[in-house]
């Protein structure tokens, strides 16, 4: 085995000896390596099979984050159950997107630099089916506060559940926005493409 090996055993056992999230910064410290070194272990033991999910909080082996994303997702879809239906009165359109939890704030900056709002996320759970939960982020302000409520949280984003696969339902003042929100996601790799099925829809 060799050192590098060797090193992602110990990531790996490291994560399996906790149930809760371990930042970067720990492990690398753990490790005694930069904290760079331990984002390009978690990519190579994902490849190699490991369900390593990446949280706000840090890394966690899936068995031990399935709990705490079963609870968020029957919490917000009871909270989802009492909103309102949502009627818009700008060209709309729903986006399927995928990207690490940390990447979430970029992802609704770059949909609301072009003048769009986020009004939902939802989820196709294979066990829950389609989870829906209320957002409406239209500013900075907006985004912040939502990244803050799920920092200072114990929850985990709604897309945890499902690898980080998930929807947003976007409105825009044109369909050319829609168009141009359309093109950044996918310049940015946070576009996902739709299944057969989802095209048809």
């Amino acid at each position: 085995m060799t050192k590098a090996e060797a090193r992602r055993a110990s990531l790996l056992d490291a994560l399996r000896s906790v149930d809760a999230p371990v930042s970067g910064g720990q492990l690398a410290n753990t490790l005694n390596v930069s904290r760079q070194i331990i984002v390009q272990d978690i990519a190579l033991l994902r490849e190699a099979g490991a369900s390593i999910v990446a949280t706000t909080k840090g890394y966690v082996l899936a068995d031990a984050a399935q709990t705490a994303a079963q609870n968020a997702t029957q919490t917000m879809a009871q909270n989802a159950a009492e909103q309102p239906a949502i009627h818009l009165d700008e060209p709309a359109r729903t986006f399927k997107l995928h990207h690490e939890v940390e990447q979430t704030r970029d992802e609704l900056q770059t949909i609301i630099a072009l003048g769009g709002r986020v009004h939902n996320v939802s989820i196709s759970h294979r066990a829950y089916g389609r989870i829906t939960a209320p957002l409406e982020i239209a500013n900075q302000a907006d985004i912040e506060r939502f990244i803050n409520n799920i920092e200072s949280g114990k929850s985990s984003p709604l897309s945890t559940a499902t690898s980080g696969y998930h929807y947003h339902l976007v409105s825009a003042p044109s369909s050319e926005a829609l168009e141009a929100i359309g093109r950044a996601l996918a310049d940015k790799g946070f576009l996902a493409p739709l299944l057969p099925h989802e095209q048809k829809g």
